[in-house]
């Protein structure tokens, strides 16, 4: 069975409309501690341009597993 991780960070741009950052494989011991500098990074220098304007407001993280098995 295979199982893969996916770090999820989601934002808000300037004009309200949300953004997702993925991020496959992170770390097992990443923390929200982790989450919220590399959030604060992204949105105070305004690194990223979402639909309407610079990707502004942290709006959460989630790791996301997935498990994949064959059919037997």
């Amino acid at each position: 069975m295979k199982e893969t991780r996916t770090l999820r960070m989601s934002f808000f741009d300037e004009g309200g409309k949300p953004w997702t950052l993925t991020i496959s494989n992170p770390n097992e011991n990443v923390g929200i501690d982790d989450v919220k500098s590399v959030s604060n990074n992204i949105t105070s220098n305004r690194l990223v341009k979402g639909k309407v304007g610079f990707v502004k407001t942290f709006n959460g993280a989630a790791i996301v597993t997935r498990k994949e098995a064959p059919i037997q």
